[in-house]
């Protein structure tokens, strides 16, 4: 059944895209992005997700000594999807004069009751598309927390940039401003991994090899598990020397356009080592002294970690060469990795 929460964030995505008209929207892409914002709108509604990153102590802990560091006495910050307004009251207790915080969901009321219950009376809750929003004053500091599980995929890039250009002062700050997208062959602890078919080894020779080419596969969608979330702890280590495929700086980044679509990458295998697959994550940069990370190889955020099988032998030494297409920048479910 259609919700009338789910048929109001429908209508207001529809009426968005028509108020753009079709001379003004440059792709599908940014029809696309219309879209997600909506989606957003829906998804972080519930409680539970905020809970999730209220509890992520690698998350509060990385803004928490960025916003203190980078936020100065009397400056005016825009909190970009404030949520439960954690990032707009931080900014107001490092010292700030005036936090404009901005929400597009029905969660912005229980920023509001946070901000009354804590004597918080600096902070402006505006419930509405950052888009749909210009302050009356300029702005300082531009604060956010737009990225998604692949880093694109909660519209960063047009949301922040749209604000930039708007509303930010000229030298102003954005917060975090530089990332780093990594997808990086990996090999993980042998009692979490899940071989395909041809490459188990079973007791009492049964044989899996020849299924691949049994007509009795026809039936099953064999790429389902072409995708999937690796579960927390169970990457043991990358394949070659990590190097991002994407690095931008938002202030100073064009548009989500000017991203690149299609690379291709190569890893020297340093060891003996099964490939499970391409594992995504990235690096958000605040200052010299804090940087975010999302890797499985570092302490457990509350990101997930989207992988794209491989399930195969590398021996040390072997150069393992990968072309990656992202067909649409905000969903990764459109992304391919092939070997080449």
């Amino acid at each position: 059944m259609i919700t009338q929460r789910v048929r109001q964030t429908a209508d207001r995505v529809l009426r968005r895209a028509v108020a753009y008209g079709a001379n003004r929207i440059a792709s599908s892409e940014r029809l696309m992005s219309l879209v997600y914002d909506g989606m957003n709108e829906t998804s972080f509604g519930e409680l539970s997700h905020h809970e999730e990153m209220l509890s992520d102590t690698e998350r509060v802990g990385a803004y928490h000594q960025a916003i203190h560091r980078c936020v100065g006495l009397g400056d005016v910050v825009v909190d970009l999807g404030s949520g439960t307004g954690l990032l707009a009251f931080m900014a107001s207790l490092a010292g700030a004069a005036k936090v404009y915080a901005v929400e597009h969901s029905d969660v912005i009321e229980v920023a509001r009751e946070i901000g009354r219950r804590n004597g918080i009376t600096n902070v402006e809750f505006v419930q509405a598309n950052s888009r749909e929003f210009t302050p009356p004053e300029p702005v300082d500091v531009v604060l956010h927390e737009q990225m998604g599980d692949e880093l694109f995929n909660e519209n960063m890039l047009d949301n922040v940039i749209d604000l930039r250009d708007r509303v930010l002062v000229r030298g102003g700050r954005i917060l975090p401003a530089r990332f780093r997208l990594f997808m990086e062959p990996v090999t993980f602890r042998p009692e979490m991994r899940v071989r395909r078919f041809t490459n188990i080894a079973l007791p009492d020779g049964i044989d899996l090899s020849g299924l691949a080419a049994s007509s009795v596969m026809d039936n099953f969608d064999v790429e389902r598990f072409e995708q999937f979330w690796a579960r927390p702890g169970s990457v043991a280590a990358v394949v070659g020397e990590p190097e991002p495929v994407i690095e931008f700086d938002l202030t100073v980044l064009d548009s989500s356009a000017s991203v690149p679509r299609h690379h291709t990458i190569e890893r020297v295998a340093t060891d003996d080592a099964i490939v499970d697959g391409v594992c995504v994550w990235f690096d958000a940069t605040f200052d010299d002294e804090t940087v975010l990370s999302t890797s499985p190889l570092m302490p457990n955020t509350s990101w997930g970690n989207r992988m794209y099988r491989l399930d195969r032998d590398v021996a040390r030494g072997e150069t393992l060469r990968l072309r990656i297409d992202m067909e649409r920048l905000v969903d990764a479910s459109t992304w391919s990795v092939t070997q080449v």
